[in-house]
C-alpha cells in the first residue's frame, strides 16, 4: 500500500475546517429561502380567502362572506369585510408565527 505524499497529509484537516466555516452561511441562506417560500404560500392563502369573502359577500352579505373567507384556511386566517361606497372591501390576514410579518391581502368587489 502506497502512502500519500507529505503535502497531502498536511492538508487533511483543511476540508473539515472549510466545511465548518461555510456551514453556518449555507444554513442561514437555506432558512431565508424556506421562510420566503412559506411567506409566499401564506400570502397566496390570504389572497384566496379575501377573494372568496368578497365574492360571497356580493351575493349573500357580509356575514356569509366572512365565514366563507375564514373557511379557506380554518384557524389560520381572519377576514374583515367593510364597505367603501359601492364596493365590498375584504381584508384577509394569515397570522405567521416567527419573525416574518403577517400575510395580508385586500380585495375589492363591486356591491350591486
Amino acid at each position: 500500500m502506497r502512502r500519500a505524499p507529505r503535502a497531502w497529509r498536511a492538508e487533511r484537516g483543511s476540508a473539515t475546517v472549510e466545511f465548518a466555516l461555510t456551514l453556518p452561511a449555507v444554513v442561514l441562506v437555506l432558512a431565508g429561502v424556506l421562510g420566503a417560500v412559506r411567506h409566499g404560500a401564506d400570502s397566496a392563502v390570504a389572497h384566496s380567502a379575501a377573494a372568496t369573502a368578497a365574492r360571497i359577500a356580493m351575493v349573500e352579505g357580509a356575514a356569509a362572506g366572512a365565514r366563507a373567507g375564514a373557511g379557506v384556511a380554518p384557524g389560520h386566517v381572519t377576514v374583515r369585510l367593510t364597505t367603501d361606497g359601492d364596493w365590498w372591501v375584504a381584508v384577509a390576514t394569515v397570522h405567521v408565527p416567527g419573525p416574518l410579518p403577517d400575510a395580508v391581502a385586500t380585495v375589492r368587489a363591486y356591491r350591486p
